[in-house]
């Protein structure tokens, strides 16, 4: 089984994008926020839709027994993502076998920005691959409606691997069992210049492996 946890209102709105796209009928989608009104914009009626009040509920909610791949997708100037982002990773970490986080940093240069760069550091901790948009160095930025794009690209380009499955089969990159880090970044970064040339000149994107020590 497969989740993707969208938390805040932008996240929100990625994966909503994203799931326009096609059909994941493999995936659980659950939607996070802190405020009811901008939660409920959000996902399908089948969805999870989680309304965070505390970290004690926060960990709750998102609590599950096993399962293969959890995605994290997180914009980390929101509010709601400063508050909860390391603690919803660091759930995600005890009990999914593989963890991925998306992670957005937003434009500001001023106390947001250096807040957000904090949370990153711990994302990265408890995430096995972090992968993280530089809002200054998204190429369409000028056009607020092309903003994330590149983001909904490369989710579902991941998302949409034909065998994203539990296997021992390296050709199932990048979700093999067996893949080290070094062939995990090497076909993150092929598929990354492949199939984006125009955010891979610009180095909209960066690829982060964990930091954390076992």
């Amino acid at each position: 089984m497969f989740r993707v946890v969208a938390l805040g209102y932008r996240a929100g709105m990625i994966v909503d994008r994203l799931r326009a796209k096609k059909n994941y009928d493999d995936i659980r989608f659950v939607y996070c926020n802190a405020d009811s009104r901008l939660l409920s914009e959000w996902g399908k009626e089948e969805d999870e839709h989680i309304l965070l009040t505390d970290i004690a509920q926060c960990r709750e909610a998102i609590h599950d027994d096993c399962e293969l791949m959890a995605i994290l997708v997180t914009c980390l100037d929101e509010d709601c993502s400063q508050k909860y982002a390391s603690e919803i990773m660091y759930e995600l970490w005890s009990y999914a076998d593989y963890r991925y986080c998306f992670a957005t940093l937003l434009f500001e240069a001023g106390g947001k920005r250096k807040a957000a760069l904090e949370i990153f550091k711990w994302l990265t901790d408890y995430s096995d691959l972090t992968v993280l948009q530089d809002d200054l160095k998204e190429p369409y930025n000028y056009f607020p409606f092309d903003m994330d794009k590149g983001l909904v690209r490369f989710l579902d380009m991941l998302l949409s691997h034909p065998r994203k499955g539990r296997s021992s089969d390296l050709d199932d990159l990048p979700f093999g069992v067996w893949v080290t880090e070094k062939q995990l970044l090497m076909a993150l970064n092929a598929m990354y210049s492949n199939n984006m040339p125009e955010y891979y000149k610009a180095g909209t994107f960066s690829f982060h492996k964990s930091t954390h020590e076992y």
